[in-house]
């Protein structure tokens, strides 16, 4: 063998020796960063601010498609975002009868891949990409992890959480990929746009959908985190914050608590 075909033997060797080292490095590096996060501060009375929550161009659909290919990793069926195309019915503008203000523009539709049904959202109703695709995790763990690696048709079908309640099965018109991103966009959005729900200011807050696990009273700093209490009506009580990324107690909510972990995971 000459000595050029045996530096190619040994550059393969050490190729494919260094594929699962970066594979465990990049595992550890994202196990240490979930373990750095403190929520020893944790604020319910300010979630986001404004600007990070209503910035309708904080990715493009390239990084959007980037972040899921990166965060799904393997996947196991035809269903993982990563590789997702869904129907978006083409909409037009959405406007606040109380208020006059446009809740989301009107945006053409078609068969998508689920990166650029995030972005149409993202652009059309003013609400980041960033938001979305934390929703996306804290509702039904389609973006990272065993779920998001083979998620199932019911999964897909309440992916926001969108007209989803707590007592009760969701709402048939907002299921599916498509629908539940842009019913979520456009809910999030018309909180704020039509003076809806819970606006900025002191509101109690429940621990969890049992009036006997009690709430305290929080004060609201700003629209963005009025906007998520509307859309998960609950505060993480003392055991989910203590609990961190684990489980709490029989009062615990985690909505909210995971809204709070993962966005400082990714983007904080």
């Amino acid at each position: 063998m000459t000595f050029a075909a045996v530096a190619v033997v040994l550059v393969g060797l050490i190729a494919l020796a260094v594929i699962p080292l970066i594979s465990l490095t990049a595992a550890w590096n994202t196990e240490a960063r979930r373990e750095a996060i403190d929520l020893t501060f944790f604020d319910p009375g300010h979630l986001i601010d404004d600007e990070q929550f209503y910035d309708g161009d904080a990715m493009t659909a390239d990084q959007i498609q980037s972040f899921l290919d990166d965060e799904v990793g393997e996947c196991r069926n035809d269903s993982c975002l990563s590789v997702l195309r869904s129907e978006l019915p083409a909409r037009g503008p959405i406007v606040s009868d109380a208020t006059g203000r446009t809740i989301c523009e009107g945006y053409d539709g078609g068969e998508l891949t689920a990166a650029q049904i995030i972005d149409r959202l993202q652009r059309a109703c003013g609400i980041s990409a960033k938001v979305l695709l934390v929703t996306l995790q804290k509702e039904q763990s389609l973006v990272s992890g065993r779920t998001a690696r083979a998620p199932s048709p019911e999964q897909l079908g309440a992916a926001m959480g969108a007209r989803c309640p707590d007592t009760a099965p969701c709402d048939a018109g907002a299921a599916g990929f498509g629908a539940q991103v842009a019913q979520a966009a456009t809910d999030l959005k018309s909180y704020s746009a039509s003076d809806f729900m819970r606006q900025p200011g002191t509101h109690y807050l429940a621990y969890s959908p049992d009036p006997s696990c009690g709430g305290s009273e929080v004060t609201i700093a700003n629209a963005a985190t009025a906007a998520l209490y509307n859309y998960t009506p609950y505060q993480p009580n003392p055991a989910a914050l203590a609990a961190r990324w684990g489980t709490g107690d029989a009062c615990s909510a985690y909505g909210n608590r995971n809204f709070a972990l993962y966005w400082a995971l990714w983007f904080g």
